[in-house]
């Protein structure tokens, strides 16, 4: 029986290459032979199959991280059309919007152009802000959401590289398994 080392987790990672959210760099098995003998196939494709869960994991999140931001940036954009529009707006001018009463019920109110404007934060929170500091903070907003889905797909193409390592990895230790089966076997006629 082989004396299998247990600290071979530490071994497939490279923990001196990191990317921004600190996710580590899958090695590249070159000498499988070498690997093999000294952890075996089964141990070997077993924390593979690990890491490469704990990638797919990984891009499910920061997936679905940028699905939320993205859903977020529309109704940034439209806020800040709107504003756009009251401030070009005359002041005394009333305007004409239409609201909805109620699910397929809509109706028309002429109100004055207001001095300031109500933002949903979220979490039940709702505050008043004059129109240029309203500007203001869904510009930062929109512009840290922008960064945050450009962060993502870098990252998100970083974890996909690692996977694919990972699989590469995976489908080179089982061929190796396999051509030693099958030498095993020759040698056996």
């Amino acid at each position: 029986m082989e004396v299998v080392d247990d600290k071979l987790i530490g071994q497939l990672i490279d923990k001196t290459k990191k990317n921004s959210r600190g996710v580590p760099t899958m090695v590249f098995i070159d000498n499988v032979d070498a690997w093999i003998d000294k952890f075996t196939a089964e141990k070997l494709v077993e924390d593979l199959n690990q890491y490469l869960n704990k990638f797919k994991y990984m891009e499910a999140q920061i997936s679905r991280h940028s699905e939320g931001v993205k859903g977020k940036i529309p109704d940034m954009e439209k806020a800040l059309e709107t504003i756009d529009y009251m401030e070009k707006k005359e002041k005394a001018k009333p305007l004409t919007v239409d609201y909805m009463v109620s699910n397929n019920l809509w109706a028309k109110a002429e109100v004055k152009v207001p001095e300031s404007v109500y933002l949903w934060l979220g979490a039940d929170i709702m505050c008043e802000y004059s129109m240029k500091e309203a500007r203001e903070l869904l510009n930062s907003n929109l512009e840290k959401a922008k960064s945050q889905l450009k962060t993502n797909e870098t990252d998100l193409d970083f974890v996909r590289d690692q996977m694919t390592v990972c699989e590469v990895n995976i489908a080179r230790v089982y061929n190796e398994t396999v051509k030693r089966k099958q030498l095993e076997q020759a040698k056996k006629k």
